[in-house]
């Protein structure tokens, strides 16, 4: 039953993703191949990290993800977990160097925000505001974090909100450093849960969101990269992120190994 002073939101499996990713972060942060994920159990070098380790937590879990592999790696995963009869559920990966943000994003960034819309100042979120998140996020089909991941208590992140003038969330974003000094993605950046309310979808506001988050990824978080993850059918996703100068890793993928045909968020 959620409660209103959980730090976990979603269905009974969500949440016990995110209670088990958090009790795991400080120890990810220092082990080859694991990412510090905060709802899958996440590896970006399945070799390194150990197929028999990605094996148990499928057996317990029923899902982990592979962050940034080849096909070959991929072809691997179909034999290591094809016992378990799994669908996989694909993203691209789209990176964009500090300096690109700085030049791309910095622009679009500081542009004036809507009439009647202003975001949150400060650096720390506070429980209630990063609750509101949670739901907020929820009702536009994105599978949220907990609140100790979204205020920043796990791992250096961020996290972006616009509310409207009434205190109704308008749009929300996050970053984070979610990459250890083991992973081939050290020093970059982590970019998602974008999110736009209806109302004021099409004007832009979504690829201001992300250029905000990319930009505080290396304006505050230190980052020297940024990366983003977008299905592959997902054209305005794809056009928004080229638009904030971020581009396609040909050859790598996000691939998440879940015994659900149902993808996990968005």
């Amino acid at each position: 039953m959620l409660t209103d002073d959980s730090p976990y939101f979603g269905d009974a499996k969500i949440q016990s993703l995110q209670k088990m990713r958090d009790r795991q972060a400080s120890e990810l942060a220092d082990v080859a191949g694991a990412v510090i994920h905060a709802r899958t159990f996440s590896s970006d070098n399945p070799d390194q990290l150990g197929w028999g380790r990605l094996r148990d937590v499928m057996e317990t879990e029923g899902a982990v993800t592979l962050r940034g592999v080849d096909h070959s790696t991929i072809e691997r995963a179909r034999e290591e977990f094809a016992d378990f009869h799994p669908t996989l559920h694909y993203w691209d990966i789209f990176k964009a160097e500090s300096a690109t943000i700085r030049d791309v994003c910095g622009p679009i960034a500081q542009r004036s925000l809507p009439d009647g819309i202003s975001r949150l100042e400060g650096v720390h979120t506070s429980f209630a505001t990063a609750k509101a998140v949670q739901r907020f996020l929820s009702e536009q089909g994105i599978s949220p974090f907990s609140t100790d991941a979204l205020c920043g208590h796990l791992f250096p992140a961020r996290l972006v909100v616009l509310t409207f003038a009434d205190g109704r969330i308008a749009a929300a974003g996050f970053s984070a450093m979610t990459h250890n000094s083991w992973s081939p993605f050290a020093g970059a950046a982590w970019v998602g849960l974008i999110g736009v309310a209806p109302e004021l979808r099409g004007i832009g506001l979504g690829k201001q969101v992300d250029a905000i988050c990319n930009l505080a990824a290396v304006e505050e978080l230190g980052a020297t990269a940024t990366i983003e993850f977008v299905a592959p059918d997902n054209i305005p996703s794809r056009a928004m992120l080229e638009s904030c100068g971020l581009r396609q890793m040909e050859g790598l993928s996000v691939v998440m190994i879940s015994t659900s045909p149902e993808r996990m968020t968005r």
